[in-house]
């Protein structure tokens, strides 16, 4: 692996399966100012004549916000991504599993830092929620609490019920 970012020389690695383990922190992908930590990425190389195959496997902790509560908390992210270099491809492409890219031998440099910052990215839930909100992988309802009185009634939201029933009347 070369420095300051995650990329293996073409004709070092072995022909067949090969594999490599690396723990790494955010930065190291370009995400600055994360709550993202120990990056375990496991990286299944499968190199046949002019075309390699990398299938990245990636587990990471992160500290999110609830966007309910507000509240701190801890998770894992995980998720896959597959990314193939050939020889003779005249057009790259990118998809949500995978990505097709041009292989170069003569520059000798497979580089992944950018599919591997996307699916770290990628991987972040779009609805943060604290896992006490959350049973049996179903979202639970939100209680408004008010110190240690539960509300039962917002008066705030008496002069629009009283429009809505008037409306429905007429």
């Amino acid at each position: 692996m070369l420095s300051n970012m995650v990329s293996f020389r073409f004709n070092e690695i072995p022909k067949g399966l090969s594999e490599e383990i690396l723990d790494i922190e955010a930065d190291e992908l370009g995400i600055e100012e994360s709550d993202i930590t120990g990056i375990r990425i496991r990286l299944i190389f499968n190199k046949q004549d002019e075309n390699l195959r990398v299938q990245c496997q990636l587990r990471a902790v992160a500290e999110l916000t609830c966007d309910r509560s507000l509240d701190p908390y801890e998770t894992t992210l995980e998720s896959s991504y597959e990314v193939v270099f050939q020889h003779d491809v005249q057009d790259e492409y990118e998809e949500l599993s995978g990505t097709l890219r041009k292989l170069d031998p003569s520059q000798n440099v497979i580089d992944l830092t950018r599919e591997l910052r996307d699916t770290v990215l990628l991987s972040m839930p779009v609805k943060k929620l604290h896992p006490r909100y959350i049973k049996d992988g179903e979202i639970t309802e939100f209680e408004a609490s008010f110190g240690d009185k539960e509300l039962d009634h917002d008066p705030r939201w008496d002069a629009l019920t009283e429009l809505k029933q008037r409306i429905q009347k007429n």
